[in-house]
């Protein structure tokens, strides 16, 4: 689901997620009124901060039973501006409702992809990242499948949540910290601790004692259950 992050850069962040949300246009958009969702990206693009790519892969995905449009608003505006071109051929095919979600319910659901990769250099985009897992999951499932994900970007981001990938130090203080617990807690979130999420990371960093680290992803074998193809 993810790879190691090899030094991936902080996400490029466009505006902010109270600005996203007060536009008149951003609940039909949400719930996928591609027009709405198309002067939300207009506004709020900086084409300017993105270097060029081949390609732009927008999160695609169905949030608490409606399809988000901006992010494909978004990839689409963003490829016109550096002359790349919108990929549109991979999806989330599981339901996750990260939406206003709390940390564990984000980690205990993770975002699962599926679809045809493009050959070439590939810039992910989100509406909005928070704690991270939907880019990290994107980003592993293209490059395992032969793409090359250079970075990701996103209209608005949680406090604390453009920095994707972590510091060594504080992935090797979580692993001297809960040993082999946090590695097979990982493992059943499918990946392994280095490919954490900053974020997730300090999350986990809370947790205090590798019981809680155990309790916290404890409902995640159900969740696996629920994947489902989903067609937008």
């Amino acid at each position: 689901m993810r790879v190691p992050w090899n030094g991936f850069p902080d996400v490029i962040v466009h505006s902010s997620v109270c600005k996203l949300k007060s536009l008149p246009a951003y609940y039909a958009a949400k719930w996928g009124h591609h027009r709405a969702a198309s002067l939300i990206a207009h506004a709020l693009v900086q084409g300017e901060k993105i270097a060029a790519v081949d390609f732009v892969v927008p999160v695609i995905q169905v949030d608490e039973g409606r399809y988000n449009a901006i992010p494909v608003a978004f990839g689409a505006v963003l490829a016109k501006h550096i002359g790349a071109k919108l990929w549109l051929d991979v999806c989330q095919i599981n339901k996750v409702d990260h939406t206003d979600a709390g940390a564990q319910v984000r980690l205990q659901n993770q975002p699962v992809f599926g679809g045809a990769s493009p050959k070439g250099k590939c810039l992910i985009c989100d509406d909005v990242v928070t704690y991270g897992a939907t880019l990290a999951n994107l980003r592993g499932f293209l490059i395992s499948t032969g793409a090359d994900v250079v970075a990701a970007t996103a209209i608005g981001a949680a406090y604390g949540s453009t920095k994707l990938a972590p510091e060594l130090s504080l992935i090797v203080n979580l692993q001297k910290r809960y040993g082999q617990e946090l590695e097979k807690c990982t493992k059943t979130l499918g990946f392994g601790s280095e490919c954490l999420t900053a974020r997730e990371a300090h999350f986990l960093a809370g947790m205090r004692t590798a019981e809680r680290i155990r309790d916290c992803v404890a409902q995640r074998a159900g969740s696996r259950n629920r994947a489902r193809c989903i067609g937008v």
